[in-house]
């Protein structure tokens, strides 16, 4: 009898700790745990969310709301109350149940519906969260129990209208690890840490693809590497630090770091900050509670056809977009793209044309006031085809130094051609991806931005029936097939663009082909097919 109620004392004294235990012991999974979608104004989506709760032994209830969402410094999603952001899509979601009750290793739905209005346009963002709904009446008044909340993120990007990609570096810094205590517990006090604040300033989403530049004083290239992390993404209204950590590897004397950051904007956003090495100590620039010169320049591209000899004048308007005075510097350069259509470094361009001026080539703005200039372009009489250049803007301030520009877009003549090729230069599988190189070449003399439509078919090869005599002609099975937009900068006359293709697919042993039309303005759209053969699971050129 005593033992008897030995154990059954023991097991009230675990069931009175069970009760009062946070609830943060529940084991629950979230899938998807985020939401990717482009609509149409007037259109709607409908998906499910899977809840798992992976107790054996427990079940759980939980509330199903809806909630807005921002990013940290760190890029990290946290929510707010729905409703209380600028881009929020709390009010276009319906979902059920509001709750759910989970049994111990099982699964519940929820069933969400977006419905996007018409008229809307850029981006909206918001998240699915579960909570768990407690009776907590018979707690004890001095037990707190912790209550989570785990979400299923949204992010919709509307197609279709007006999307607005602005984006700019408010700070970018050089600090020592030693100065950063949560990156010095993982790397040591001697480390370079990089590190430039991105604001997205426009109605949509951006991915950000960065690099950072460093020079010595002299210009003399020392390193480039990549900056950044992660998915890239970076929502309207929000800033997030790019950051990249390095060995201190470098000599002794002064530096130049130059971050650039690619968003899908026209331009990419620019800073550059000195910072100096000693024998003893990395003296890097400290982070500067000045925010970086924000400025603009409308517009941001001028496409002009002028006569040999004759005069354009183009007006562009610089707005200073900051809280304090700014002097800016201007200077005229030749417009290059890598073949990935990217724009080059300035040390790896030449020299632009003479007769593209700017006037005046330097002045100072006001806070919230907007500067008027005037480009001016006189060709030469013997002059004839596409001429290229860019108008870079430079503003310095206690914090470093930021770029923007224009991109000068010249036409001299009476005819333009627009002409171009397209030719797969590589393929190849590895595992469940077909890659594929594409190659864009300009026979112009008339700059062109392209649009690539990559079609991936399977051949069955004609042949004659032996029984009936029938001939059964060639045919093709399309698997697969993407769509490129077209390009944001332009390729310019006899110069090549490079894109690049993955397609998710497995492909058994057989014929295959691929084709390419090339959209770029041309009277005709440039085309090529490429014949190849799958053998023992691996891609190989005929």
């Amino acid at each position: 009898m005593r033992l008897r109620l030995r154990i059954l004392c023991i097991l009230c004294a675990f069931f009175v700790l069970r009760i009062i235990q946070p609830v943060s012991s529940q084991s629950l999974g979230i899938d998807p745990l985020l939401i990717e979608r482009a609509v149409s104004p007037g259109s709607s989506i409908s998906y499910t969310v899977n809840v798992q709760n992976d107790d054996g032994f427990e079940p759980i209830t939980l509330a199903v709301s809806v909630a807005d969402v921002f990013e940290n410094l760190n890029g990290v999603y946290n929510l707010l109350e729905a409703g209380s952001s600028a881009f929020s899509l709390a009010e276009w979601v319906s979902f059920e149940p509001e709750i759910i009750t989970i049994p111990p290793a099982s699964e519940r739905r929820i069933s969400v519906t977006i419905t996007v209005p018409r008229g809307v346009s850029g981006g909206r963002y918001g998240a699915i969260v579960i909570s768990p709904k407690e009776d907590i009446s018979s707690l004890a008044e001095s037990t707190a129990p912790f209550v989570y909340r785990m979400a299923s993120f949204i992010e919709l990007e509307i197609t279709g209208s007006a999307a607005r990609k602005e984006a700019y570096i408010s700070r970018f810094s050089v600090q020592p690890s030693s100065a950063l205590p949560r990156i010095r517990q993982q790397v040591g006090d001697n480390a370079l840490v990089y590190s430039a604040e991105v604001t997205n300033v426009g109605n949509v989403h951006i991915i950000t693809q960065g690099s950072v530049l460093l020079q010595t004083a002299e210009g003399r290239t020392v390193a480039r590497f990549p900056i950044g992390g992660g998915r890239g993404i970076i929502l309207p209204e929000n800033t997030v630090a790019l950051q990249s950590v390095t060995k201190r590897g470098l000599l002794p004397g002064d530096y130049i770091a130059r971050a650039v950051i690619e968003y899908g904007g026209q331009r990419p956003a620019v800073s550059e900050i000195e910072f100096s090495i000693t024998e003893s100590a990395i003296d890097a620039q400290e982070q500067s509670a000045v925010p970086l010169s924000r400025f603009t320049v409308e517009p941001e591209k001028i496409d002009v056809a002028v006569r040999p000899g004759a005069l354009n004048s183009t007006i562009l308007e610089i707005s200073n977009k900051g809280l304090d005075p700014i002097e800016v510097d201007t200077e005229i350069m030749p417009l290059e793209f890598s073949i990935l259509g990217e724009l080059l470094t300035e040390e790896e361009r030449g020299e632009a044309p003479d007769w593209i001026t700017i006037n005046p080539s330097s002045f100072s703005i006001e806070p919230g006031r907007t500067r008027r200039v005037r480009l001016l372009i006189r060709p030469p009489k013997d002059t004839d085809g596409g001429y290229y250049a860019d108008l870079i803007l430079t503003s310095k301030s206690e914090a470093g130094t930021t770029k923007t520009g224009s991109s000068i877009l010249v036409f001299v003549g009476e005819k333009i051609i627009k002409s171009g090729k397209v030719e797969v230069v590589n393929i190849e599988q590895e595992q469940e991806f077909i890659y594929c190189d594409v190659l864009f070449t300009n026979d112009g003399n008339y700059h062109v931005n392209v649009g690539l439509d990559f079609v991936l078919r399977r051949v069955y090869e004609g042949y004659i029936d032996e029984e009936t005599g029938r001939v059964v002609p060639r045919q093709t099975e399309g698997i697969s097939s993407i769509s490129l937009p077209m390009s944001i900068n332009p390729v310019l006359p006899s110069t090549k663009r490079g894109f690049s293709f993955q397609i998710p697919t497995s492909l058994e042993p057989g014929e295959y082909e691929i084709a390419i039309r090339a959209d770029y303005g041309g009277d005709e759209p440039a085309l090529t097919q490429l014949p190849f053969r799958i053998e023992g699971g691996e891609g190989q050129d005929e």
